[in-house]
């Protein structure tokens, strides 16, 4: 008689990400994410999250600025007098408003992000990139992934990038170079390029309406067009990592109480905000309990 075969917890894990990415018809996304190193997820947020979003980061604007800036209208005269450049970054949105919990939780992204990164990958960090017109607002092309080349043959973060106004090129849209995961290394000074001068041939500017996101690989080469037109473009990045990836936010102790409360239930919202990490202790030592449940393969 044969010996029965288990699966292991990874192929467990990419059985049920793959149920899933099936039950929300996402399996061209998956082909699209392999070939380019990134997929496009059309009207994932409602007009009223985008909305609910959209003031939230307003708000903050007005609070480190003291003033409101008008995102329709907005020359790069008018942001430079409130923020100093053409560009800030608004980090550590998650508890700003109720609306930022249901994105990081919106169901098709994070199926993607699950292929790429594995349920156990944690919220590096959720912010808004709050661009004017102006040239200082280009973002190189870059990747995600951190140090030494080449990459390994896996993803280590996975990128959600919202669009809340319209993407285009000439409003300062996500650049992305299709196909570039695959070099497993950062780009060149010259390949990094989007000024007008020397703009790497290769990156396009990602197609977006308010609500859509584009999903990518930590390898892809991405940044951001200069802004030629007036008013605001406002993105939302969600940034994900895996289990044993340092998070650019800190979460898992200071998480408010009614926050928690809102999410009893769901294991997978305390696990993306790392309260099941067994890194970090102090004079108490290791919880080799805690220990025992890190992921072991690429997807769990």
């Amino acid at each position: 008689m044969s010996a029965q075969i288990t699966e292991s917890p990874d192929q467990q894990a990419l059985a049920r990400t793959l149920s899933t990415v099936d039950r929300l018809g996402l399996r061209d996304n998956l082909v699209e994410l392999d070939a380019q190193g990134y997929t496009t997820i059309r009207g994932v947020l409602s007009e009223d999250q985008v909305d609910r979003a959209k003031q939230a980061l307003l708000n903050r604007v007005e609070e480190n600025t003291g003033r409101r800036v008008d995102i329709g209208t907005a020359t790069s005269e008018d942001f430079q007098s409130a923020m100093g450049t053409s560009m800030d970054y608004l980090p550590y949105m998650l508890y700003d408003d109720e609306v930022f919990e249901e994105i990081l939780m919106a169901e098709k992204p994070l199926a993607i992000v699950s292929y790429i990164v594995g349920e156990s990958c944690l919220l590096s960090s959720i912010g808004c990139h709050f661009k004017a017109p102006g040239p200082t607002g280009v973002i190189p092309l870059h990747a995600d992934t951190a140090g030494p080349q080449p990459f390994a043959a896996y993803a280590q973060t996975a990128n959600v990038n919202y669009a809340l106004t319209p993407y285009s090129r000439e409003a300062g849209a996500t650049a992305l170079v299709p196909g570039s995961h695959k070099h497993a290394r950062q780009p060149t000074p010259s390949e990094s390029s989007l000024s007008d001068e020397q703009c790497n041939p290769a990156a396009i500017a990602a197609d977006l309406a308010p609500g859509d996101c584009v999903v990518w690989h930590g390898h892809t080469w991405h940044g951001s067009f200069e802004r030629q037109i007036p008013g605001v473009r406002m993105n939302l990045a969600v940034y994900f990592a895996r289990h044993h990836v340092q998070t650019q936010e800190h979460h898992k102790e200071v998480i408010p109480e009614a926050v928690l409360a809102r999410h009893a239930n769901d294991e997978r919202f305390e696990r993306l905000l790392a309260r099941s990490v067994a890194y970090g202790w102090q004079r108490e030592g290791p919880d080799y309990a805690a220990m025992g449940q890190s992921p072991t393969g690429w997807y769990d």
